[in-house]
Order: structure tokens, then C-alpha cells, then sequence
């Protein structure tokens, strides 16, 4: 009996200490590190180095103004603690609590076992938010402030648009009210309605109208009109370079000339005519001697040769002017 209770009281004592976060089965180095406060810290939290356990806390002494933490650490990774290691206490998560969390360093010198560490304490979220939100409230003060005095500004533009809502309101409560709506909504169907009685017809006219349409494309309208005025712009194009009759009649000016003179000419002659008519009408009771006619004939071939002669003269002034 006294060898059984020996070995319940030893297991039991193994027992608190794994609780506590000592394995007495791994050799483990201790250090030490003070902080001003320690909220949250318990003994048995756990100690990370690089995200992978690496011991425990076991021991918290306060000591005057400060808190004294023991830290055991499993002895394969004392080798990686420098001498400029820092254990950081932080958030264990969401959950609350906290954690050591052990910052390596970069010194060459390893910490000698039973020295004590540089601290920090990692105020986490809401520790960044306590920083924060004197800075996100004069933010949100600075806005409301804008907002104010926008409205303050705008205050009659804001009344005079509330107004229009409720008159846009009561108007369509009026509309409501008489019924108007409901005609509406009335017309629509049957408008809605003749559509459909007459699907058949609206899909005939555009059955007509594609078939229309399809005729121009055979039948190659577009083709032929442009042929046309192709044609007709050819046409012009002879006539205002002088080609054909018409082109002759518009640009040739000898031809204007001669008809303009030749219009004088008879202007001429008919004045001539009124005003000596016995020149031209000759008038014999007894009749006209066979050389009297010849003498007269003779006397018009003369006066005919020298208006030729004359019309030459012009013509010829007129060419040499033209050239």
C-alpha cells in the first residue's frame, strides 16, 4: 500500500506539472522577461517561436511595478535563441487570452539558460484600433460636420424638393383616386388586344414588304438607276463641252453671233420694207421690158454680193477677234 500510494502521489505531482506546462519527460531551458502588465497571461500559456510550440509559461511573480514571467523552453530549440530575442506577449485569438510569442533575433551569441529576455507587448486588433480611433472619430466628426453643413446650406433646395415629392404624391393619389389610372391600364389592353386579332394581318404586311423588297434586289433597281444617271451625267458633260448641237448652240459664240446678225439683218430689211415698199413692189400697167427685169436683177445680185461681201468681212473680224 505505501508503494501504491508513492506512485499515485508521483503521478498526480507529473500530472499538475503537465498541466502547467512542464514535460518532465523533454529537458527544457528556463528564461525570464518583465513586463508593465501582463492581462491575459496565465500560467501554462503557450510559447511560439516561427508558429511551432516551443514551451510554456510557468511561473508569474509581480514584482513591485512590474511583472516577472518565467519561460521554459524546450531545450532543442535553445539554440535558436538569440542573444537579442525578444518574447512578445499577443493575442491567442479570437477566443481572448494570451501568448508569448518568442522573436528569434539576429545576434550571432545564443542566450545563455536563465537570462532574461527583451519584452514587448503586442496589442493586437483592438490595441490598433485603441490607437486608431481617436483618428477615426475626428474622420467620422469631420464628415458629419460636411454633411451638416450641406443640409445647412441646401436646406431651402432640400425643402423646396420634399414639397414637389408630395405634390408629385398627391397628384398621383388624385389620379388614383379617380380612376384615370385604371382607364389607362384599360386602353392599353385593348390596344394590346387589337394586335393580337390582327397578328395575322401585321405578319401579311410584312411578309408583302420583305417580298417587296426582296423584287427591288432581283430585279437590280439601284443597278439601273445608277446606269441612268451615269448616262445622263454623261450627257451633260458632252453638252458643256460643245459636243452635238445643243453643245454647239450653247458654246459656240460665232454660232450666237451670226443668228444675232442675221436678226438685225431682217430687223433691217423690214424697216426698209415699210419705209420704201415701191423698192420692193414694182407696179406696170403696161408691164416690164425684158431688160428693165434683167437690169433690175442685175442690181439685187449686186446688192446681194455686197452684203455677202460684207457679212465676210465681219466674220472674219469676228474669227481673228476669237483667236
Amino acid at each position: 500500500m505505501g508503494v501504491f500510494a508513492v506512485i499515485v502521489i508521483l503521478v498526480s505531482w507529473w500530472g499538475i506539472k503537465w498541466l502547467q506546462g512542464h514535460n518532465l519527460l523533454k529537458t527544457s531551458a528556463t528564461y525570464y522577461a518583465r513586463y508593465d502588465d501582463v492581462t491575459g497571461l496565465m500560467e501554462s500559456s503557450r510559447v511560439w517561436m516561427r508558429g511551432v510550440d516551443v514551451g510554456s509559461v510557468t511561473d508569474i511573480e509581480l514584482l513591485g511595478d512590474e511583472v516577472l514571467v518565467e519561460i521554459v523552453i524546450q531545450s532543442q530549440y535553445a539554440d535558436m535563441i538569440k542573444s537579442d530575442a525578444v518574447a512578445q506577449i499577443g493575442s491567442a485569438g479570437l477566443m481572448g487570452g494570451q501568448q508569448i510569442s518568442i522573436i528569434q533575433g539576429v545576434a550571432e551569441d545564443v542566450l545563455p539558460h536563465g537570462a532574461t529576455m527583451q519584452s514587448r507587448v503586442d496589442g493586437g486588433l483592438f490595441g490598433m484600433l485603441a490607437d486608431k480611433g481617436s483618428s477615426i472619430f475626428d474622420g467620422l466628426n469631420q464628415t458629419l460636420d460636411g454633411v451638416n453643413g450641406i443640409i445647412g446650406d441646401n436646406s431651402a433646395n432640400i425643402a423646396q424638393l420634399v414639397a414637389n415629392l408630395e405634390s408629385m404624391t398627391a397628384a398621383i393619389d388624385k389620379v388614383l383616386a379617380a380612376g384615370e389610372l385604371n382607364a389607362i391600364v384599360g386602353d392599353l389592353h385593348t390596344f394590346s388586344s387589337a394586335l393580337a386579332e390582327n397578328t395575322g394581318r401585321i405578319e401579311s404586311m410584312l411578309a408583302n414588304l420583305e417580298g417587296f423588297t426582296g423584287d427591288v434586289a432581283d430585279a437590280d433597281i439601284v443597278a439601273k438607276l445608277d446606269a441612268t444617271v451615269n448616262s445622263l451625267n454623261a450627257v451633260i458633260a458632252g453638252i458643256d463641252s460643245g459636243e452635238g448641237s445643243v453643245g454647239k448652240l450653247l458654246n459656240d459664240n460665232s454660232l450666237y453671233e451670226s443668228l444675232n446678225t442675221a436678226s438685225e439683218n431682217l430687223v433691217l430689211l423690214l424697216e426698209d420694207l415699210k419705209a420704201n415698199p415701191m423698192r420692193y413692189v414694182h407696179i406696170s400697167v403696161f408691164g416690164k421690158s425684158e431688160e428693165q427685169i434683167a437690169a433690175k436683177q442685175a442690181k439685187q445680185e449686186a446688192k446681194a454680193a455686197k452684203r455677202a461681201a460684207r457679212e465676210e468681212a465681219k466674220e472674219a473680224k469676228r474669227a481673228a477677234k476669237n483667236e
